[in-house]
């Protein structure tokens, strides 16, 4: 029975702990804008990367002129 209040106890300590950081973050401005930071990705202006350059060849790779 006394686990009952201990974890009644814990659980409410819990949950108004939940509530304080969401009002925290209410007030800081965590949630205030949700949609311009996932948008910023698409208007990415970044430049393209050079091409990459050819493999290079070794003589094991290079077509035999012998039949």
């Amino acid at each position: 029975m006394g686990m009952l209040f201990v974890f009644t106890g814990l659980g409410l300590l819990l949950f108004i702990g939940a509530v304080a950081a969401l009002i925290w973050s209410i007030r800081s401005g965590q949630l205030d804008d949700l949609d311009t930071p996932a948008m910023r990705v698409l208007n990415d202006d970044a430049a393209p990367r050079p091409p990459a350059p050819p493999p290079a060849t070794t003589p094991s790779e290079q077509p035999s002129k012998t039949p």
